[in-house]
């Protein structure tokens, strides 16, 4: 009776395949938002100005042809700041997730971490991007912003689809390659 002697396999780091693709999408959306947020804190005048004039509505104030309708919904721009403020938590929160969840994908990529852990982590700071998306996108559209900033709401659109398309990248099945 022969036994055959297979050759020794041995699983390798998951550095190869949708790992970096991965880690990549996350770390870029991290440093992305962190240098946003970071802008909102030290030019926190100019958000507060194109904030203001979002809830306040003032651009349509004095427009007989476009949003009259909405201008019920205008606020005080006295509330400009503390959105911001909110905004900026917001983006704190999203940032620290996105560093999470790169991290987990990097310790993935050498080997040592855990696929579900990091795909649940992925999950969920992309979501909180997206949640911050769609937040800019609901919120704005009750103010009428698509009238008078459509390039703003054109950047929050594709806020959302890179999200929801990292969403995508990161729930794709990881393959250990083997040799």
């Amino acid at each position: 009776m022969t036994t055959e002697t297979k050759p020794h396999r041995r699983a390798t780091p998951t550095g190869t395949g949708l790992i970096l693709p991965q880690l990549l999408v996350l770390v870029g959306m991290a440093a992305w938002l962190t240098l946003i947020m970071i802008n909102n804190i030290t030019d926190s005048g100019t958000n507060i100005h194109l904030i203001g004039r979002v809830l306040t509505m003032e651009d349509m104030v004095g427009n007989p042809h476009q949003g009259q309708g909405l201008l019920g919904r205008a606020l005080s721009g006295d509330l400009a700041a503390p959105a911001l403020y909110g905004v900026i938590a917001y983006q704190a929160v999203s940032s620290a997730l996105l560093w999470w969840a790169a991290a987990a994908h990097l310790l993935l990529a050498l080997g040592r971490g855990d696929g579900t852990r990091a795909t649940r982590l992925g999950n969920v700071a992309l979501s909180a991007l997206a949640g911050l998306a769609l937040m800019f996108l609901v919120g704005g559209l009750w103010f009428g912003y698509w009238i008078t900033f459509g390039p703003v709401q054109q950047v929050h659109f594709t806020l959302l689809l890179v999200a929801v398309g990292g969403l995508v990248l990161v729930n794709l099945p990881r393959e250990r390659a083997v040799v």
